[in-house]
This record gives structure tokens, C-alpha cells and sequence, in this order.
């Protein structure tokens, strides 16, 4: 049996499906269509990307996505997406978390990290910070505004004290490919809910996400930025509705 650098050498054929947040072309998943507005998606294939390994994206109707009869049993009940396929052994696998650790193992050859070793910034940005401050209005929403720039500022002296282009060092690792979508989904999606800009002041947070946006990887991954725009504003109606 071949190696997994071999396989990565030579192969011309996907190695996996993974199925993402998408419009399908027809039914209720397909392998044409246009990539959606989630962020676990873009984090797994950008980390998929990076590392070179062959796939074919799955676009999922995610609105509708429990109609799948067999989505239970291949998520182990979770029916969230991503998950993925692996082509050779039939096996499937599901979230994002798992699923980049899964890939740092089997493809250790261009090593990214994982996500309970690398840098741990960031966590409590995005959903709990953006999502309070995206959902909160009146009086309540200065404090959750000042809430979320303090944790853009975590950001900020972290980069600052490392001295670095990414939060990896010299070169991307698990932290940015995770953060970087979520970084883009606040900044597109609080500006058309809320009007809600980051101010210049973060140089080496702006700064970082260009960087990243101007990988290869990136536009592979990245979908249009009105998925986002409706996405967020849909979030924060069922929210408030809730």
C-alpha cells in the first residue's frame, strides 16, 4: 500500500468528498452548485488545500439538510456539517475540529497543527462575542460592542508580542485557517447588520487577514460575501425571534 506522501504525489483523483454549506444544483446535495456562507466548511478546506490533498466539495442544502435519509448515521447522529468521505476505505468523518486533527495525522508532510496545540486566541470572538453584540440593541449594545473590540485586541497584542505574520509563526497554522473565516464573517456580516466596522487601528489584525486572503487557498474556499451578508442577517432574526 502507498504511502500518503506518494498517494499526495501523484494522485489525480480526489481522495475524499467533503460535503459543505452550499446551494446544490439540484436536490438536496450535489457536487455542482455554490459554496455557502459557513465558516467549520471553509476552515476544513482551506486545511485541506494547504496540506494538497485531492477532494471533491459536496454542496449541501443545509436549510433542509435532516431530509437526508442517511446523514444520521454517517454523522453519528450530529447532522452538522462539514463531514466528509473517505473514498478509499468508505469511512466517514465529521467535525471540523476532528476532521483537522484527522488531517494533520494522516498527512503530516506539510505540518499546519491542531487545534488543542497551536495558539489558543480567539475563542470566545466568535459565535459568543459577535453573536451577542450582533443580537443586542438600545442600551445593551455599547457594552457588547466594547466586548467584542476587546476580544479583536487579544488579537492584536497577540500578534504584536510574537512579533510575527500569523499566528503560526512564519506561516499559517490551525489557528488562522480557523479564526480567518470567522474574522471574514464578522467583518461582512456585522457591517451589513449593524453597520459595525473594525477600527484601523488593529493594524496587525487587518493586516494578518490580508495576508491570509491572499493565499492560493483562500479564494478556493472563501464564498461570495453576500451568502454571508443574508446569512447573518437570517441569524440574527431567528435569534431575536427565539
Amino acid at each position: 500500500m502507498r504511502s500518503s506522501r506518494s498517494v499526495l504525489a501523484v494522485a489525480a483523483e480526489p481522495l475524499y468528498e467533503i460535503y459543505v454549506k452550499g446551494a446544490p444544483a439540484e436536490g438536496l446535495v450535489n457536487e455542482k452548485g455554490e459554496l455557502g456562507d459557513c465558516p467549520f466548511s471553509q476552515r476544513t478546506m482551506m486545511h485541506m488545500q494547504e496540506k494538497n490533498i485531492p477532494y471533491k466539495t459536496m454542496f449541501v442544502d443545509e436549510m433542509n439538510m435532516k431530509e437526508i435519509p442517511w446523514l444520521s448515521d454517517v454523522t453519528e447522529g450530529a447532522c452538522q456539517i462539514p463531514f466528509m468521505k473517505e473514498l478509499e476505505t468508505g469511512k466517514w468523518y465529521h467535525d471540523s475540529d476532528f476532521l483537522v486533527s484527522y488531517l494533520e495525522d494522516k498527512f503530516p508532510e506539510r505540518k499546519i497543527g491542531k487545534p488543542d496545540t497551536d495558539p489558543q486566541v480567539g475563542k470566545e470572538l466568535f459565535p459568543t462575542a459577535f453573536i451577542e453584540y450582533l443580537t443586542t440593541d438600545g442600551e445593551g449594545q455599547k457594552g457588547k460592542e466594547e466586548r467584542l473590540l476587546a476580544e479583536f485586541q487579544k488579537l492584536e497584542d497577540y500578534l504584536a508580542q510574537n512579533q510575527a505574520d500569523y499566528f503560526g509563526g512564519s506561516d499559517v497554522c490551525s489557528t488562522d485557517l480557523a479564526l480567518s473565516p470567522r474574522v471574514k464573517h464578522i467583518l461582512v456580516g456585522g457591517k451589513a447588520v449593524k453597520g459595525f466596522e473594525l477600527p484601523a487601528s488593529f493594524k496587525l489584525v487587518h493586516a494578518w487577514l490580508e495576508r491570509i486572503q491572499s493565499r492560493p487557498s483562500w479564494p478556493k474556499c472563501c464564498p461570495d460575501e453576500k451568502w454571508m451578508e443574508d446569512g447573518w442577517h437570517m441569524k440574527r432574526k431567528m435569534e431575536m425571534d427565539s
